[in-house]
């Protein structure tokens, strides 16, 4: 499992770019115990995601951190997306262990083993921040998720980013105002939140079309009333990740609608118009 995992391991252009920087600027270890860091605390996730049988495609390592890509046309219950999320900070607790063993061996003295702990706090401290696509704001995103429909917890993660990234910039450039790779990393960030909130309706898309194919039960259940005005794009905007939708229209004697057979007829052109209540 571990060689599978470690095939599908792929170095994104940026880090390519900082561990460049630190090199010519003379900072080896600096850059290799980033690179040994970021690479066991994304592999942590990658184990998890594997132990809960989910397909990992690839496995990106970025300055902080990575992206486990997996299977887009799958969906995972709320607790499996949370622990494959925390498995890779939790990789980064145990890892001064690591480096406290290394000082055993002649090449790794204390200068090396204070750069490994200031760095394994510092990714993992960043992670955290509630920030797409760091962990902590992709946790932050499952969280909405339960809360909110699918489409609307994206925008709120993503928008709610966008504004915890402005404040960490602004602290940012108050406390380390010419630190090339931070404010690298920042720009990357920005784009990534940028490009997500473009993917959007893809995403979405997708989380329909996997909705209306699905065989699942979900434990949850969501009663939606609706005007028979309403749009069928309105409606699918109130879906909810992980949940059946049982869909009532205000003032019609049919009885209520399932949202799998809903998004099914539609995608197979069964819907008779554009509104819920030309449905059946």
């Amino acid at each position: 499992m571990t060689r599978l995992l470690l095939s599908k391991i792929r170095i994104h252009p940026i880090f390519w770019l900082v561990i460049a920087a630190g090199t010519l600027t003379g900072h080896l270890w600096e850059t290799v115990i980033a690179f040994v860091i970021v690479l066991i605390h994304e592999l942590g996730h990658a184990f998890a995601a594997h132990w809960f049988g989910w397909e990992v495609t690839e496995i990106e390592l970025l300055p902080f951190g990575g992206v486990a890509k997996l299977d887009e046309h799958e969906e995972h219950p709320f607790h499996e997306e949370c622990l494959v999320l925390i498995a890779g900070p939790l990789q980064n607790i145990w890892l001064p262990l690591l480096s406290y063993g290394f000082m055993a061996f002649p090449f790794w003295g204390a200068a090396q083993h204070q750069i490994f702990l200031s760095q394994n706090s510092a990714l993992l401290l960043f992670n955290l921040l509630p920030i797409w696509p760091l962990d902590g704001g992709r946790l932050m995103h499952v969280l909405l998720e339960v809360v909110y429909p699918f489409k609307q917890a994206y925008k709120r993660a993503l928008y709610f980013s966008i504004a915890a990234l402005l404040a960490f910039s602004t602290l940012a450039l108050w406390h380390y105002p010419f630190s090339a790779n931070l404010w690298i990393i920042i720009s990357f960030i920005l784009f990534a939140i940028y490009k997500e909130r473009r993917l959007l309706p893809l995403r979405f898309l997708r989380f329909l079309l996997t909705l209306s194919s699905t065989k699942k039960r979900y434990a949850r259940s969501k009663n939606l009333s609706v005007p028979k005005e309403a749009s069928l794009t309105d409606v699918f905007s109130m879906f909810y990740k992980n949940a059946e939708h049982h869909i009532h229209i205000r003032g019609a004697k049919k009885p209520d609608i399932d949202g799998k057979s809903l998004t099914a007829a539609y995608f197979k052109g069964q819907c008779k118009g554009n509104n819920i209540s030309d449905y059946q």
